[in-house]
C-alpha cells in the first residue's frame, strides 16, 4: 500500500504540470488578436503635438481645419520622418523654392491614374513652422476657397483634393482615415 500511494503522490504534481503545460499552449495558440490600436504610438503623438498648437493658430487666422492641416502633415511627411521633411522641414510636399532654398527629392506622381517616380525640387524651409504658414499660404491659390466654405473636415478634405492639392486620387479618404483613426477631429474647437 505504501508503493500505491507513492504512485499516486508523483503522479499528482505530473498531471498537474502536464495540464498547466497544455493550459498554456491552449491560452499562446488561441490567444485572440489584439484589436487594432486607434491611439497614437509615442513619436506619433510626439509629432501631433509639436504641430498642433501652430495648426490651431492657422485655423483661427485661415478657416482651414486643423485636423485637415495635421492629417496632410502626417500622410505628406511620413509623421515628419520623411526625408523630405528631415532634411528641408518641408511636411506638405510643396513643390519650389522658399528664399531661394530648394531640395532635390524623388517623389511619386500620378499621370493619367498610373503611379510614376520622378525627381523634383521642393521648397526648403529654416522651421517646421514657416512650413506650415507656407502651406496656408500655397492654398490661397485655388484650392483654396473650396476649403474654406467646408463647414467640417470631410467636406474640406474633398474640397481640397477637388481644387487639385494632389495627383493621388484617394487623398481625400486618406486624410478622412487619419483625422478619424487619431481623433485629429479634436483640434478643430
Amino acid at each position: 500500500m505504501n508503493q500505491g500511494i507513492r504512485k499516486k503522490q508523483t503522479i499528482l504534481p505530473l498531471t498537474l504540470i502536464l495540464l498547466l503545460s497544455f493550459a498554456s499552449l491552449f491560452l499562446i495558440f488561441n490567444k485572440e488578436e489584439q484589436p487594432i490600436q486607434d491611439e497614437a504610438t509615442a513619436y506619433q503623438q510626439i509629432f501631433i503635438d509639436e504641430i498642433a498648437s501652430e495648426a490651431k493658430i492657422l485655423q483661427k487666422k485661415t478657416h482651414l481645419f486643423a485636423s485637415i492641416t495635421i492629417a496632410q502633415a502626417i500622410l505628406e511627411s511620413d509623421w515628419g520622418r520623411s526625408a523630405l521633411a528631415v532634411e528641408a522641414n518641408n511636411l506638405f510636399g510643396i513643390k519650389g523654392s522658399f528664399n531661394d532654398q530648394s531640395s532635390i527629392m524623388p517623389t511619386d506622381e500620378f499621370i493619367d491614374g498610373e503611379r510614376i517616380t520622378i525627381d523634383d525640387s521642393f521648397k526648403k524651409y529654416t522651421t517646421v513652422q514657416e512650413s506650415m504658414v507656407d502651406h496656408m499660404e500655397f492654398l490661397k491659390g485655388g484650392t483654396y476657397d473650396g476649403i474654406k466654405a467646408s463647414n467640417n473636415y470631410r467636406e474640406a478634405a474633398v474640397a481640397l483634393q477637388n481644387g487639385g492639392y494632389a495627383t493621388d486620387p484617394d487623398y481625400a479618404e486618406k486624410l478622412i482615415q487619419l483625422i478619424d483613426e487619431f481623433k485629429l477631429y479634436k483640434y478643430d474647437k
